[in-house]
């Protein structure tokens, strides 16, 4: 609906493009849903390991630097709201005196951060957070018999309206060391040549290089940076397969392995298409970035369509970004 009665050309200008359901469970799932229902399976005969993960979902915060009409940060929202019924409800199950101890949900709106340029959809994006939290407080009540208020709205998320390229994100994202944070969304993604002086001027200040790259480009950089510096987990981010090609690779990705992360996931290119009018019709790719370990190596996949991984050799990154890692970590 906020594709269609965007103006096409203010969406063309920003890059912008939205993110289907389907898509968004795609980056999200490998990033960290998989391992929390990973860790929700394998603590179903444990009030202990329950009530730990139900502590760490509810610290966990989700960010993202482009978030548009608030898709990623939506989907997200009632992923976790989803996991934590299902353990109230295992909880309950253990121990039937514990339901009537759920009267609110502990995952807060204010863990949701964004930032989005345009005023719009920055608006819509709160309205849809509040939304999301109406509905699975629909579900909570159905679950549980317990009525959670929404009205006032004083859990508002923390969206801002500014360019993600020209403020410090952790003026935004407020993390503390510990802190289980993760960055995700659909960036801009504009072309070398597609260009206008402020995108130029915007790449300028993230790579010295950056005639050449993408606009995307800079979501990466920045991520990447996040994560290396500990303030964030890892980022899944959605991409145009521009940047794994020609000579963006040999621009962009040495830089961003020298600050010590690593891809742990990625999927091969497929052709973008979404239901809206006028909708996006580019070739992507997806890719998260975490701390370098031994163990993202072997998290370097293959994943299908749904997002999961599958059995065979690591995923082909381009072999100057191969090669280039393997002179980094001589051995592995």
């Amino acid at each position: 609906m906020i594709q269609a009665v965007v103006h096409p050309s203010q969406r063309e200008s920003l890059g912008m493009h939205y993110t289907s359901v389907e898509n968004i469970m795609k980056v999200i799932r490998p990033l960290f849903l998989d391992q929390l229902h990973e860790a929700f399976e394998a603590s179903t005969d444990s009030t202990q390991r329950l009530q730990r993960l139900l502590t760490r979902i509810c610290s966990m915060k989700v960010f993202d630097p482009a978030c548009g009409s608030g898709n990623f940060l939506v989907i997200a929202y009632k992923e976790l709201r989803k996991l934590e019924h299902r353990i109230l409800q295992r909880l309950s199950d253990l121990d039937p005196n514990a339901k009537g101890l759920f009267s609110l949900s502990s995952i807060k709106l204010e863990n949701f951060y964004g930032i989005e340029i345009d005023d719009f959809a920055h608006e819509i994006a709160i309205l849809s957070l509040w939304l999301a939290k109406h509905q699975m407080n629909v579900e909570f009540r159905e679950l549980f018999g317990v009525e959670i208020s929404l009205i006032p709205l004083r859990d508002t998320g923390n969206v801002v309206c500014e360019n993600a390229t020209r403020i410090s994100w952790l003026d935004v994202l407020k993390t503390q060391d510990g802190d289980e944070a993760y960055i995700t969304g659909n960036p801009p993604y504009l072309g070398s040549r597609n260009q206008k002086p402020e995108h130029k001027a915007d790449l300028k200040l993230h790579h010295p290089r950056y005639k050449s790259l993408d606009y995307v480009c800079s979501w990466i950089i920045l991520s990447a940076q996040l994560v290396a510096d500990g303030k964030a987990t890892a980022a899944g981010l959605v991409t145009t397969n521009s940047v794994t090609q020609g000579e963006q690779v040999g621009l962009l990705w040495p830089g961003i392995l020298e600050t010590g992360v690593e891809l742990a996931f990625a999927h091969r290119s497929f052709k973008w298409s979404n239901d809206a009018k006028g909708g996006a019709g580019s070739h992507l790719c997806r890719t998260r970035f975490e701390e370098a370990t031994h163990q993202a190596e072997a998290n370097l996949r293959r994943r299908n369509s749904e997002g999961r991984r599958s059995p065979g050799r690591a995923w082909e990154i381009p072999a100057v970004i191969r090669s280039w890692r393997s002179r980094r970590s001589p051995g592995r």
